[in-house]
């Protein structure tokens, strides 16, 4: 690891421990309640631990920073336990750092964008990103991270809105992408208090999706949802964008290796590579 580099310590009984940069922080993980830690949990040493059940950290901390891969991100305690960033994601901004031959020119979008990992991969990709999120603190956070980067005059496009009133929105306008992405919470809530509800509400979101991308270069599309694996969702992805065939989309687990070599389950996902299909 670097300097400002990120490593999984340990996890099991329903808790992780991770070193983000300079800091070492505590949470909790409902996805390993029964799996045992290598190191017991009173042993545990951390500079900040959050509770679910008091909706806080035992300590407070500046903003600081870390980096994934090519891509730093400023870090904050939340208050809902996050920090600012999804370290499983790294194996999807490296995917598409891996596709810039095909995407340079593209326009994408990116959906439940969160602090701008994906976004700044796109971009540094050459695609023309317009980048989502319903929260106005969060949009501002990553436009932060872009700056961090270097990505700041790349050609993103920060909107604060409703992901399914913004996809409707620009269906009306005739807009068309070549790039979907998606990384949508369990259960959310829009700028006016719109609900998101993934069970219900994920395959709405990809057949508006594929009319907003009616010949995309890329889809991809993660979860996180109780239930829900990459097949499920393969299944819903071949559906809506590949006329229910199979070629070029792929699906599995994100996971995030831990230092003992164990891997922590941290949701799924499936992407459509088009590039797969054409003969160059």
């Amino acid at each position: 690891m670097s300097e400002n580099g990120y490593r999984l310590l340990d996890f099991g009984s329903g808790k992780k421990l991770e070193q983000f940069g300079n800091r070492i922080v505590q949470r909790e993980s409902p996805s390993v309640g029964n799996m045992l830690p290598a190191m017991a949990l009173s042993r545990w040493k951390s500079d900040g631990s959050f509770s679910v059940e008091d909706k806080s950290w035992d300590s407070t901390a500046e903003p600081w920073e870390c980096q994934l891969g090519e891509i730093r991100f400023e870090l904050q305690q939340t208050q809902t336990g996050q920090v600012g960033v999804f370290p499983e994601q790294a194996v999807n901004w490296k995917w598409i750092d891996e596709h810039a031959q095909w995407l340079k020119g593209k326009k994408a979008i990116n959906l439940f964008a969160y602090t701008g990992g994906t976004t700044i991969a796109l971009a540094r990709a050459g695609a023309q990103v317009v980048h989502v999120d319903s929260a106005r603190s969060v949009v501002n956070w990553a436009r932060r991270n872009a700056e961090r980067n270097d990505a700041a005059e790349l050609p993103i496009r920060w909107i604060v809105e409703d992901a399914m009133t913004f996809l409707n929105r620009e269906l009306r306008r005739g807009n068309q992408y070549d790039i979907f992405v998606a990384d949508p919470p369990s259960f959310g809530r829009g700028t006016k208090k719109e609900t998101w509800k993934f069970d219900q509400n994920i395959e709405l979101l990809l057949d508006l999706a594929s009319q907003l991308c009616a010949d995309p270069t890329l889809v991809l599309v993660s979860g996180h949802t109780p239930g829900w694996d990459g097949r499920r969702l393969q299944r819903l992805l071949m559906k809506s964008f590949a006329g229910g065939g199979s070629k070029g989309v792929e699906s599995g687990g994100l996971g995030i290796e831990c230092v003992d070599g164990r891997e922590l389950p941290s949701g799924c996902y499936a992407r459509l590579d088009r590039s797969k299909l054409w003969n160059r």
